[in-house]
């Protein structure tokens, strides 16, 4: 249930950051959006609702032991994660009677000031983040930072190449969103460093545990997204001015792949951070993906070692091909299912090359 809210919550969160940024640019700088009011609407009221998840899961976790009701009214006013709800739940009842009242894609002002909300409830989830218990201020600045970077950068994808069609304008949109991108990536990279630093800091060991899959994964996915960015920044750029061309689909293909590293997170906030792998290979059992690939047995104790060799680097090479075929494909205009492959294809084989690279 958590995976799945997890999941709904990055994905709505993402789409409305990304369109009221967009409203908040002067007119001649944006494609225009079809985004109904009523769409906006429901990712609002999908916000609280999907945060509570995670106030539910820890209450019916604790709730075993001392019943079900007493433990959500101890979590909801005695926790952080149930004050930072509250907040949360404000902060969009706020939000929504906002936008029900007033038509915020034609008024700039109430554009940035919901983008400000926006804001407000990224900070509010970093409050309920598992960082934040760790280091409250260090871990909720992390958080909070990786979180508004990559829901900014993928809303705004998502925004432009699923709900317009406006062609004249991704010129200049490309012009101010590119750099827009890149520092969003650089923040999703250093804050995600940052937080790796308080939730894994074995982050080679945590491979040996569903979470560290998890993320090993996201960050292959990463590679996929980093390659999407530089075809839609560089060679895009110079074919805006074919009118027979479409940016928009290979646009939606690195959203896409963006909303693929959101699900990865979401697992990732399924399992147990492994702070210390030793201690947690104690009493969980290593990850099935892991073990597939090790045929020695994994214990407490067990550190994890990359060893390149010949079949991983013949591995990556073809990671490599793939990717160039990819941009072949999309020189050529080939059908948007066959570049995803082309891509999907590549990160599965470059997740192997890491794979099959591992000793203990």
């Amino acid at each position: 249930m958590l995976f799945v809210a997890k999941a709904v919550l990055y994905f709505v969160f993402s789409l409305f950051i990304g369109t009221f940024l967009l409203y908040s640019m002067p007119v001649e700088k944006r494609p225009f959006i079809h985004m109904q009011k009523k769409w906006l609407l429901v990712c609002i009221f999908l916000i609280p609702v999907a945060a509570f998840s995670q106030v539910l899961e820890l209450a019916l976790g604790l709730g075993k032991d001392f019943g079900f009701w007493p433990t959500l009214n101890d979590i909801l006013f005695s926790f952080d994660i149930g004050k930072g709800w509250f907040f949360i739940l404000a902060l969009s009842f706020l939000l929504f009677v906002l936008v029900y009242f007033n038509d915020v894609s034609k008024d700039r002002f109430l554009a940035k000031l919901s983008l400000f909300i926006g804001v407000m409830i990224t900070a509010a989830v970093g409050y309920t983040s598992h960082a934040a218990t760790l280091n409250e201020w260090g871990g909720l600045a992390a958080h909070s930072l990786h979180f508004l970077a990559v829901t900014g950068w993928t809303g705004t994808l998502l925004a432009v190449s699923w709900f317009s069609k406006d062609r004249e304008k991704i010129p200049v949109f490309l012009k101010w969103f590119t750099p827009f991108a890149l520092v969003c990536l650089g923040v999703t990279i250093g804050a995600g460093i940052w937080l790796m630093s308080y939730i894994v800091p074995q982050y080679y060991n945590s491979w040996m545990m569903n979470y560290g899959q998890a993320l090993l994964i996201k960050h292959v996915l990463l590679v996929v997204v980093i390659f999407y960015a530089l075809v839609n920044s560089i060679w895009i750029r110079r074919k805006t001015s074919d009118p027979s061309f479409s940016p928009y689909r290979w646009m939606r293909l690195e959203s896409v792949f963006l909303l693929l590293i959101f699900i990865a997170t979401s697992v990732m906030v399924q399992q147990e951070p492994p702070h210390d792998v030793s201690q947690t290979l104690a009493f969980q059992k290593p990850s099935r993906l892991f073990t597939a690939f090790i045929e020695k047995g994994v214990h407490a104790g067990t550190s994890v070692h990359l060893g390149p060799n010949a079949f991983t680097g013949l591995l990556a090479a073809g990671a490599l091909l793939l990717l160039l075929a990819a941009i072949f494909c999309i020189r050529k205009s080939v059908r948007s299912l066959f570049v995803f492959l082309l891509t999907a294809g590549s990160a599965l084989v470059l997740y192997l090359a890491v794979m099959f690279s591992v000793s203990i």
